[in-house]
């Protein structure tokens, strides 16, 4: 039986293969016969194999559809800072870290953030779908499962931040001082390189709430994603 993570893996890809622009997806949920997209921005005309609802807000295919349909391997990873959230009535939920257009923080229970957002890094440097992010973390406790930078402070990082590709910072709690500054610039760029996501971030683009069950509220759907 293939597993979920190369069924996300292959639907993107196969996206990606059927169209001439990649649509802009926030988030996606994997269910048992279908692999839905939410877009960040609507439309109304999919690739073929995928059905437009809700006026050009969601996309959905067919997960045995999907597992039969050609990719280009040639095509980079479409959609490489995808992280698992938890489960809604629909699948699995996943959201699109780069479409935030800004900060990403995650609050609430801020122990249970924490896991959270050392989840996401793991996955982040081992999922088929992110290539070659490059992740740093800051003030997070090393562990074997990350395959990124584990740094005290972003002034250590100084070198990776001028990497032309860019990737994603991940931070342990809110910046301060000079790392505030260098993280608002850094979003500030045109041809945005970083994505950055720190718990108990303040003002933010996207805030994503943790509950002491392990629920986490995305503001985005009517309800909170369960803990999986």
């Amino acid at each position: 039986m293939r597993s979920g993570a190369w069924t996300v893996d292959h639907a993107l890809r196969a996206l990606a293969t059927g169209c001439a622009a990649l649509p802009a997806v926030g988030a996606v949920v994997l269910g048992p016969e279908s692999v839905r997209l939410r877009l960040t921005t609507p439309d109304e005309a999919p690739p073929p194999g995928w059905t437009a609802t809700d006026q050009g807000r969601t996309w959905a295919a067919s997960v045995h559809q999907l597992a039969n349909a050609a990719v280009d391997d040639r095509i980079p990873e479409p959609y490489p800072l995808l992280v698992s959230v938890g489960v809604v009535d629909g699948g699995r939920l996943l959201l699109n870290l780069a479409e935030a257009g800004g900060l990403v923080s995650v609050e609430g229970d801020l122990e249970l953030a924490r896991n959270l957002v050392r989840s996401w890094s793991r996955r982040l440097t081992t999922s088929p779908w992110s290539g070659r992010v490059r992740a740093i973390r800051v003030g997070f406790p090393p562990d074997s499962d990350f395959a990124g930078w584990d740094l005290d402070r972003l002034a250590e990082a100084a070198a990776e931040l001028d990497d032309p590709y860019g990737g994603i910072l991940l931070f342990a709690d809110r910046p301060q001082g000079r790392e505030a500054y260098q993280v608002e610039r850094l979003l500030a760029e045109p041809a945005r390189r970083w994505t950055v996501v720190a718990v108990d971030g303040g003002d933010a683009a996207w805030r994503l709430t943790v509950g002491v069950d392990g629920s986490v509220d995305t503001g985005m759907l009517a309800e909170p994603a369960r803990a999986a």
